[in-house]
């Protein structure tokens, strides 16, 4: 399975999970881009906005949640921070 997570100004709004052949090519390779322009279409939304995550964490760091950043620069997804009080 595919995961994408959907991010605005930093912030992951949500996390859609889709079956690999939607971003596999005709030669069996996967592509991101494949993934975010299935997903934009689908939901309307800005395919640039479609980060594709790992739930094992295999890559971009941390697999995220609802609330958690992402980093372009670092290109890396980040835990929400606790605040002080919460401990």
């Amino acid at each position: 399975m595919a995961h994408y997570a959907y991010v605005v100004e930093g912030l992951v709004e949500r996390v859609y999970v889709l079956a690999n052949p939607v971003i596999t090519d005709a030669e069996g390779v996967e592509h991101e881009a494949l993934g975010q322009e299935f997903l934009a279409n689908l939901h309307g939304l800005v395919a640039e906005n479609f980060i594709q995550c790992s739930y094992n964490a295999n890559f971009r760091g941390i697999y995220p949640g609802v609330g958690y950043g992402y980093d372009p620069v670092a290109d890396v997804f980040t835990a929400p921070e606790v605040p002080d009080e919460a401990l």
